[in-house]
């Protein structure tokens, strides 16, 4: 029904009190208004999911305008007088809607971007006080600093994402670990990042919004891309298991393809470079900063005379 003005009381105007009571009634249905119905949440929450499991297979063209277009709207809605309880669940919504910006910054290269979509996440977290989402933040920083080899503070950051306990964000904490370790040369560290990473909680059939849920072909993509980096013994049967394990045309496969073929740099260079072939297809179709790099990364080591020293023994 809507609002019916009712006729004032004609009494004098002492020191402005009519007109503040004026605005007080506009400031009541304000708040009585604003909140958006309860579909339209339960729809946000359909697509935060949806986001999610689409994260790291479709293309960036494909979900950069349905992301930014809800983050509009939440931030818009935000800006409304809204009831405690729909503030709070929208300000859940933008902080992971924020969350995804920040990553697809991220593997664009736009880190100007990333490192702002990183910071409102994690204001919106600190809002809240959610483990998850508060984890979630720290491993969008470990992956900027990541991206941009500042890894010490990366490391910093994951060990801020594990420290938060929550069983979704365990595996991925671990593996944001394993790699920076790896790339930094740190084995003390990626032992025990990998340790962790095997006793990480098995929670597939958990529905979240943020990361998608960590699983088997995840673990081995991480841990040959590791061992390949060490140059540990077995690196290639791990490469080889993580190319049976991942699904074609997918960034987790050329991952594990990468892994691949920097084990044949230094015996078969012509059977890296047709590999690389075939990640430069999937970046065709799901292109990615991170994968490229490490594409580059290879290609320099095709093109680089190498040494004879030991591999790591363990």
């Amino acid at each position: 029904m809507d609002a019916e003005e009712l006729p004032a009381t004609p009494t004098p105007d002492r020191h402005g009190l009519s007109a503040a009571g004026r605005a007080a009634a506009m400031i009541s249905r304000e708040i009585a208004f604003a909140d958006p119905d309860p579909l339209t949440l339960t729809e946000y929450d359909e697509r935060l999911y949806r986001y999610s499991t689409t994260l790291l297979h479709q293309p960036h063209r494909d979900l950069l305008g349905p992301i930014i277009g809800d983050w509009r709207r939440v931030q818009a809605a935000l800006g409304r007088r809204l009831t405690p309880a729909v503030h709070r669940e929208l300000t859940r919504v933008a902080g992971y809607l924020s969350f995804y910006l920040g990553f697809l910054a991220t593997d664009t290269g736009d880190d100007t971007s990333a490192r702002r979509f990183a910071t409102l996440t994690a204001q919106c977290a600190d809002h809240l006080d959610d483990r998850l989402l508060t984890g979630t933040a720290h491993s969008l920083d470990a992956l900027i600093a990541y991206a941009q080899g500042r890894l010490g503070h990366a490391a910093v950051a994951a060990a801020r994402a594990a420290a938060t306990r929550q069983p979704y964000l365990d595996g991925w904490a671990a593996a944001l670990q394993v790699t920076i370790a790896a790339a930094a040369g740190d084995e003390p560290s990626l032992d025990d990042a990998l340790l962790r990473l095997h006793e990480r909680p098995d929670v597939r059939a958990l529905r979240n919004p943020g990361w998608p849920p960590f699983d088997d072909s995840r673990e081995a993509v991480v841990v040959a891309d590791a061992m390949t980096r060490l140059r540990v013994p077995g690196a290639r049967s791990a490469a080889a298991r993580a190319v049976a394990l991942t699904a074609p045309a997918t960034l987790d496969r050329g991952w594990a393809l990468g892994a691949l073929a920097a084990t044949l740099v230094t015996e078969d260079p012509a059977a890296a470079g047709g590999v690389l072939d075939e990640i430069v297809a999937i970046l065709d179709l799901r292109p990615s900063r991170l994968l490229s790099a490490r594409v580059h990364e290879i290609l320099l080591l095709i093109g680089t005379p190498h040494d004879a020293s030991p591999a790591r023994a363990t």
